[in-house]
């Protein structure tokens, strides 16, 4: 097993403290009107089943509430961690335990209900989807209510704004371009979904750089990028025709480059992945860990955590392919699941590779 193998070598090698086990996949989520919030869990890379969290960030000096998503930067080996409630982003060490305090806290009025950040150490930089509308980018270190962001793109509702951002969800960063994608919608009334590309550098009311529109993106619930093949994946859902008794779950991929009207390259679907699910049940999430390459969906319902499930699949998996690793109840969340990333496999992999 790998991780034996990283040990041995490590104890011979060098000294160093306990590493942590084999983990990969980090989840949080939402809860409502409990006095701790929600935990950040981590799981090994080969967990199956009820299989529990090898790890927990939990407890009263986490200060998390509302842990939605969450980003690892490479480097500094912290996560970036988007608490949604609790309206800040909260950094941790990445292989933290317990009830540990943030490093720092990023938490100015104008970040309002963040979603997924994107940490950019190369350009010093921290990017997030601020406010439920916007890209806004701090300083990497900006910490305090007080951290004014180096730009932001303007919310697109507005009557003439053509930056096109209206709800956008599922932040990525593609080095290749220098680009940030979001999901996101059309204005009224059919609401289509499209993946929004916006410079990296950009500010203001600005167009986008390109869209994936059509029929395939339609209504789209996640994005993930694998910046070694190059890759674009798009979570979708589609209701059935008859009797609207199922979601039919489908995983896109496109080139990274692909623009307008772009057909995907193929498709994950069919009854052996367990992406279709009955109504009341969703497809909510979309990550992708580069170590392990893996594609990492989570899904639930809005009421029962029995029902919580988290999926992988291979990079290149195509077609009707059943799940690598598929994790179900509870101990996936304890409330609503949040949206999966990545963290290293343990300290060795986080020194010597960066995805």
């Amino acid at each position: 097993m790998r991780k034996s193998l990283l040990t041995t070598l490590i104890a011979t090698t060098l000294t160093f403290t306990a590493l942590p086990a084999d983990a990969d996949i980090v989840l949080g989520g939402f809860q409502f009107g409990q006095p701790l919030g929600h935990p950040l869990r981590v799981f090994d890379a080969d967990a199956q089943g009820a299989d529990l969290p090898i790890r927990e960030i939990s407890g009263a000096d986490t200060q998390l509430d509302t842990p939605a998503t969450g980003s690892y930067a490479a480097g500094e080996e912290v996560i970036y961690v988007s608490d949604y409630y609790g309206r800040a982003i909260r950094v941790y060490p990445a292989f933290a335990h317990g009830n540990v305090a943030p490093l720092r806290v990023l938490n100015p009025p104008l970040l309002g209900q963040p979603r997924r950040s994107v940490p950019l150490p190369q350009f010093g930089e921290l990017a997030v989807i601020a406010s439920n509308c916007c890209i806004y980018t701090w300083p990497l270190q900006a910490s305090g209510d007080q951290a004014a962001p180096l730009r932001g793109i303007s919310y697109g509702g507005n009557s003439g704004s053509p930056t096109e951002l209206r709800n956008p969800t599922s932040l990525i960063h593609i080095p290749s371009s220098d680009e940030l994608a979001v999901v996101d919608y059309s204005d009224g009334p059919s609401y289509d979904g499209r993946i929004i590309f916006h410079a990296r550098t950009a500010t203001g009311y600005v167009a986008p750089t390109r869209m994936i529109t059509g029929s395939a993106v339609r209504d789209p619930r996640g994005l993930a990028h694998d910046p070694v093949g190059h890759r674009l994946f798009v979570l979708t859902i589609e209701r059935e025709s008859s009797g609207m008794t199922i979601k039919h779950g489908r995983i896109l991929v496109f080139a990274e480059d692909a623009s307008g009207d772009a057909q995907p390259l193929h498709v994950i679907e069919g009854a052996a992945t367990h992406l279709d699910l009955p109504v009341g049940y969703y497809n909510s999430n979309l990550g992708f860990d580069p170590w392990l390459r893996r594609i990492v969906v989570t899904a639930g319902t809005d009421n029962d955590p029995a029902n919580n499930r988290l999926l992988t699949f291979a990079a290149d998996a195509s077609g009707n392919v059943a799940p690598v690793q598929e994790l179900v109840g509870s101990n996936v969340s304890p409330y609503t699941v949040g949206e999966p990333f990545a963290v290293p496999p343990d300290r060795l992999f986080a020194n010597g590779f960066d995805p």
